[in-house]
């Protein structure tokens, strides 16, 4: 059965200082609060100084902020922000992607550890990634309440009719797919954390870049176009493959972060030491 979808974006409006504040900020905002309580946890159990981790909020939040936006102006929209450069600066219209957010916040911790040596880069890594998952899951459902980055049409009675976007056939509700799949692979890699399974370097990172982005090039299927050039270059491939699927610009962003996560588990599991 349809759900009709049409609820506002903004959670609270402040009309003396014309300000508004919207669902997608205080989500983001909130993944971010959380993962930084669990960052400072598993910090403690190492007798880290969880003083710094204030500076390494503020540098990952900057470097997934930077790097989500500049993926999606070049790789989503290339044609209107670079006739509209102004534009690119104005996040609060939208327009983050994940693959840059995902390459800034490592770039911004590789920064972190090499300006606090004591922090080493794969075990931050390794233990980052944890809950990183949780803040994909609800900057997804921030997604939904955005009624942004909608599927295709179901073909039957099943799915969200969003009201907002004018739509009038059910589609695939693509954000919650991905956020209750990101919200496994935090709860997954936690209880492996809580149950003592990191110790092998790299493992986790190898695990959550194999499953994230392994889990986004199969919903990539079911997603509308989120890029303005993806109908033309699939006409281009059609020359030299003959493929059964529509190719997006989010399945071929993710098909390196899935070999690297391979690359990273084939080496952890057989020697530990070996990154």
């Amino acid at each position: 059965m349809a759900i009709h979808w049409d609820p506002n974006p903004i959670a609270i409006s402040i009309e003396s200082i014309h300000c508004n504040i919207y669902w997608y900020g205080i989500l983001f905002a909130t993944g971010f609060i959380l993962g930084y309580l669990l960052a400072k946890y598993m910090c403690k159990k190492e007798n880290l100084p969880t003083e710094k981790l204030d500076a390494l909020l503020f540098y990952v939040f900057i470097g997934t902020l930077v790097g989500a936006r500049l993926f999606h102006v070049c790789f989503y929209q290339p044609n209107y922000y670079f006739n509209n450069p102004v534009e690119i600066i104005c996040i609060w219209k939208g327009g983050l992607a994940s693959h840059g957010g995902s390459i800034g916040a490592i770039l911004a911790l590789l920064y972190f550890c090499y300006k606090n040596p004591e922090f080493k880069l794969i075990w931050m890594l390794d233990h980052l990634c944890i809950p990183t998952g949780l803040v994909a899951a609800l900057i997804r459902i921030g997604n939904f309440m955005n009624s942004e980055i909608v599927g295709k049409p179901t073909g039957n009675d099943y799915g969200i009719i969003f009201d907002r976007l004018d739509s009038v056939t059910p589609l695939h509700p693509v954000q919650l797919y991905e956020s209750i799949s990101y919200f496994l692979i935090f709860l997954v890699l936690l209880a492996a954390y809580l149950a003592g399974k990191d110790k092998n370097r790299g493992l986790f990172i190898g695990i959550f870049l194999f499953m994230v982005f392994g889990i986004r090039f199969i919903l990539e299927i079911f997603k509308a176009n989120q890029a303005e050039y993806e109908i033309a270059m699939n006409q281009w491939l059609s020359n030299y493959i003959s493929c059964p699927i529509f190719i997006t610009v989010g399945m071929l962003l993710s098909i390196p972060f899935i070999l690297v996560g391979f690359v990273l588990i084939m080496l952890s599991l057989r020697n530990k030491n070996a990154i």
